[in-house]
Order: structure tokens, then C-alpha cells, then sequence
């Protein structure tokens, strides 16, 4: 028999305190700012595992290290484990299903990696202070694991992936219309983690990201997690940081996309006026459930081009009944698109009305 002391000196929210017993194999892939980063794998997984789990660990401890602020703990290590399906974010020791481990570095457990990782500084350093503000863990290391995304395998594969997102939100709130992501005292714990906190809480992420700008959100981002490093918050919390970073009123913002149900839905049309040499475009908000104010992208495309040639921001309003618009340009456009930079989410039936000479 052995007697092992175990200490840590940094503080852990108890939620996330785990013990793995195992006859594990271990790799010591080296250390991050003196901080120890390891693989825990069964001994038959050995080669696979450690093949699996290098990879993108020190990149990503890298990223969140540089755009967020420093890693809190002692030690990181990737843990395989026959009690978790998916991914567990337990402070310094990240748990991993049994078959996780392919050989094969998956995209899908690549990703489930970068999640986890996140998870260290959001969820785990700053933790939520009560179950209602739950997407400022699950939110966050959803979006974040795109930003790494987009920051180490391009533009092309972050929007693919916040497509996604959108596609599994609009399925999920089919069947869910009144489903808010902070809830005020929820009794149903089976609902306290879905779709909502997950999906759509990293689209709020990104659609407040595309409000402020990347240097806003940034400041505001490490301002966050500066104030409440080994701390609880919540989402009033979060909000105040990124009003201070960027010195916007973000009330309405927060709630229209956090306190209440429903995604907004638009119906419109465009079409050509040749003599005013302009496009008239008309927009109605017609989801059920929540009314938002939006601040929207419209492009203008001509023939053969894959980029508009023309972007034009116009706000569709919460109150309005319809909402029209005129953009001024040089000849009659091949198409109009709404959102084609992919910063807003929202279904949309948009379609070419007769041209006007």
C-alpha cells in the first residue's frame, strides 16, 4: 500500500474537483510558463492516446494564454476516463470519453480538446456564480474553441463553424420557441445545459464581438477575466466589464439576447429602381416569440464577383412593422444578400422583387 499526499494551493470551484484512479500510461509533454502538461491514457491506448492528446494542447494553452490572461493552475493534463462521454472540464485534470482516443487526431476530439482547454479559464478561473449564468462557461468555451479555430485553420473554417452552431440552435429552438439562456431561478436542472447555452451563447459572443470590434472585445474579454480570475460571477458582471472596455450601453443588447426567448426571423424583398439608380429593400421581423433590434449588413453584388462590391450597415428596429431601406448605387446589382460577413443570427426569406425603370 502507498500513502500519496495530494495539494492545491489554487483555489477550485468544488464542482470541479476530480480524482482518476487507473493504471494509466503517462506523458509528459513538457511544460507551459512552468506549468506542468501531461497526457493520462489506459496503457493499452498508450501509443494512440499520446498521439491524440499532443496535439493541439501547448498551441492552445498558447492562444488563451496570449488574447485572455494567464492559465491559473499547477498543472494540465488530458485524462481518458470510462465516466465521461464527451469531455469534462474539472480544474487542472480534463476528463475525456474511453473513445476519444482513435489514433487518428479527429477533428471532432480535436475540438473537444480546444473546448476543454477553454473551459480553464472560463468555467473553471472565472466560474459562474449560479446555474441561471451557466453560458458563461459553456457560451464561452463553445465560442472560444472557434476563435482558436479561426485564428490557427483560417476564416473559412470559424465561419463553418458558427454556421453550425446556427443550424443546431435553429433545429433546438424549433422545438423550444420561449427558451431563455439566463434563467432566474430554474427548478428544472435538466434544462440548465442545451443548445442555448452552448450555440447560441458563443452567437452572442460573436454577434457582440462584431458590435464592439476585435479590439473592444478583446480588452473587454481580458478585463473580464482579469477582475474575476479564481472568482464567481455572472452575467451582470460580464456585462459592466465590456461596457467599460468599450464604453457602450450593452443593457439592451444583453437582454434581448440572453433574458429573452425566441431568435429573430426576417421577411423581405429587394429590388432594382433604375431611375432613382437605387436599390429599395424592405424588412419584416415575423418570429413569435422576442423582438430584437438589429444591426444588419446588407450587400450588393455584381456579376461574377464572389465579395460585394458594396456593404451597407442598417438597423432593423424591434417596434417597427416594416422596415425600408434605400441604398444608393452605380447599375443594376446581380444580387443583394443580408449578412455576408456571417455576424448576425437570424433566418431570413429574402428574395428579388420586379425591377423599376
Amino acid at each position: 500500500m502507498r500513502l500519496t499526499h495530494w495539494r492545491q494551493s489554487v483555489p477550485i470551484p468544488p464542482w470541479l474537483y476530480v480524482v482518476g484512479v487507473a493504471r494509466f500510461a503517462v506523458q509528459h509533454l513538457g511544460e507551459f510558463k512552468g506549468v506542468p502538461v501531461q497526457t493520462w491514457v489506459y496503457a493499452r491506448d498508450r501509443d494512440a492516446g499520446f498521439y491524440d492528446f499532443a496535439v493541439p494542447t501547448m498551441e492552445v494553452l498558447h492562444f488563451y494564454d496570449s488574447y485572455v490572461g494567464p492559465f491559473a493552475y499547477e498543472k494540465l493534463a488530458n485524462i481518458t476516463s470510462p465516466a465521461t462521454g464527451g469531455g469534462m472540464e474539472a480544474a487542472t485534470a480534463l476528463m475525456y470519453g474511453e473513445n476519444s482516443v482513435t489514433g487518428e487526431r479527429s477533428v471532432r476530439w480535436r475540438n473537444v480538446i480546444i473546448h476543454e482547454i477553454a473551459h480553464q479559464w472560463f468555467g473553471n478561473s472565472v466560474t459562474e456564480s449560479t446555474w441561471d449564468d451557466v453560458w458563461l462557461s459553456e457560451g464561452f468555451a463553445t465560442y472560444f474553441t472557434l476563435l482558436f479555430r479561426e485564428h490557427a485553420y483560417g476564416r473559412d473554417d470559424f465561419v463553418t463553424g458558427l454556421r453550425e452552431a446556427a443550424d443546431r440552435v435553429w433545429r433546438w429552438y424549433d422545438e423550444n420557441p420561449d427558451y431563455r439562456i439566463v434563467h432566474d431561478n430554474l427548478t428544472d436542472m435538466s434544462r440548465v445545459t442545451s443548445v442555448a447555452t452552448y450555440q447560441k451563447g458563443a452567437w452572442v459572443l460573436h454577434m457582440l464581438r462584431s458590435r464592439l470590434g476585435d479590439e473592444a472585445f478583446w480588452r473587454g474579454i481580458r478585463l473580464y477575466y482579469a477582475r474575476y480570475f479564481n472568482e464567481t460571477a455572472t452575467t451582470d458582471d460580464f456585462m459592466r466589464a465590456m461596457e467599460e472596455a468599450s464604453g457602450d450601453d450593452l443593457q439592451r443588447f444583453f437582454d434581448q439576447w440572453l433574458r429573452q426567448g425566441g431568435n429573430p426571423r426576417l421577411a423581405g424583398s429587394w429590388r432594382y429602381d433604375g431611375a432613382a439608380g437605387a436599390v429599395e429593400i424592405e424588412l419584416r421581423q415575423v418570429q413569435e416569440v422576442g423582438r430584437f433590434d438589429l444591426s444588419l449588413e446588407i450587400g450588393v453584388y455584381v456579376d461574377g464577383d464572389l465579395l460585394p462590391a458594396q456593404v451597407v450597415t442598417v438597423e432593423v428596429g424591434a417596434d417597427a412593422n416594416a422596415n425600408h431601406f434605400t441604398i444608393p448605387v452605380s447599375a443594376e446589382p446581380a444580387d443583394v444578400r443580408l449578412d455576408p460577413g456571417t455576424r448576425g443570427l437570424f433566418r431570413a426569406e429574402f428574395e428579388r422583387g420586379d425591377t423599376r425603370n
